[in-house]
């Protein structure tokens, strides 16, 4: 039944020449990548490049500051997800109730998302400069003395985590108040009736209920998470002293500084290897499998 409906679809002649080109272009450009990681391909010695197997993997693995980047990676991408779905739940669960002005706070929620990344690093960027940024202030109206968010190597990278989360907690907040809407009242009006008090309804019964939009969100944002740039280059450029280098940045200093073409690519694809291995753990993880019941 189901192969005489496709055959008979005739979107069918849109869409699979889409997902086949799509396909082909893909393998084709992985394999090409591949084939060049093999290689010492560099631009400083260009027309001299030879086949090397595995030697820029084996590098990569001895490679110090590789493995400084890539830890740094998993630092910020786990911190970014843990911080920004708590933080837009909670978000989430406040907005759900009358209050006044509610759709405009909803509204103004909304606002960093639509802000490009580098208009989000130079408005960060600007309040935490040590001198006259609006971060120094207010915590001088407390007593703190001032903070050098950007220089010192232990505080840059918490720096750039507090302005991803700004711009991305919204789309967190979105994405779960859309799933909260469409949730069916009934198993929480039947909560309360039997007695349950609100915080009891919310952990037994609406964050199940939520369990899978707030599993995808996650999944989203860290695989937004592991590719991020855009702030990393406006804020810090990678420092102080490597402090704030993802492995994404990583392969582009190797790049475009270094100009070890071969190398790069080598690390873009130990890093997408590690990003699926971690997203397909991540997704078992949060959708494991039930028996047929």
């Amino acid at each position: 039944m189901s192969t005489v409906a496709t055959a008979s679809d005739p979107t069918r002649h849109f869409f699979q020449p889409v997902i086949v080109c799509l396909t082909v272009a893909s393998v084709a450009l992985t394999l090409f990548v591949i084939w060049i990681s093999l290689h010492d391909l560099s631009l400083m010695r260009a027309g001299r490049e030879k086949f090397i197997g595995l030697d820029n993997y084996l590098r990569f693995l001895g490679d110090p500051r590789a493995m400084a980047a890539l830890w740094r990676t998993v630092l910020f991408t786990t911190l970014a997800t843990v911080i920004e779905i708590a933080l837009g739940l909670a978000v989430v669960l406040f907005l759900d109730r009358d209050f006044a002005m509610k759709r405009l706070v909803r509204t103004l929620l909304l606002v960093p998302i639509i802000m490009t990344p580098v208009v989000v690093g130079l408005t960060w960027r600007f309040l935490f400069d040590p001198a006259t940024g609006m971060a120094n202030y207010l915590l001088s109206l407390v007593g703190i003395a001032q903070v050098d968010w950007l220089g010192s190597p232990r505080i840059a990278l918490f720096a750039v985590l507090i302005a991803d989360i700004w711009q991305w907690t919204p789309f967190v907040i979105l994405l779960v108040m859309a799933a909260l809407e469409s949730a069916p009242t009934d198993p929480l009006n039947a909560a309360r009736v039997d007695g349950a008090r609100e915080w009891q309804v919310t952990w037994y019964v609406l964050l199940p209920m939520l369990r899978r939009a707030l599993a995808i969100v996650a999944l989203i944002r860290a695989i937004d998470s592991i590719k991020a740039f855009d702030l990393f280059y406006i804020m810090t450029r990678g420092g102080p002293a490597l402090s704030t280098e993802t492995l994404n940045y990583y392969g582009y200093i190797v790049a475009f500084t270094n100009f070890d073409i071969s190398y790069s690519l080598a690390v873009a694809i130990i890093l997408t290897i590690f990003t699926n291995v971690a997203l397909l753990t991540m997704y078992s993880v949060l959708f494991p499998k039930t028996g047929d019941r």
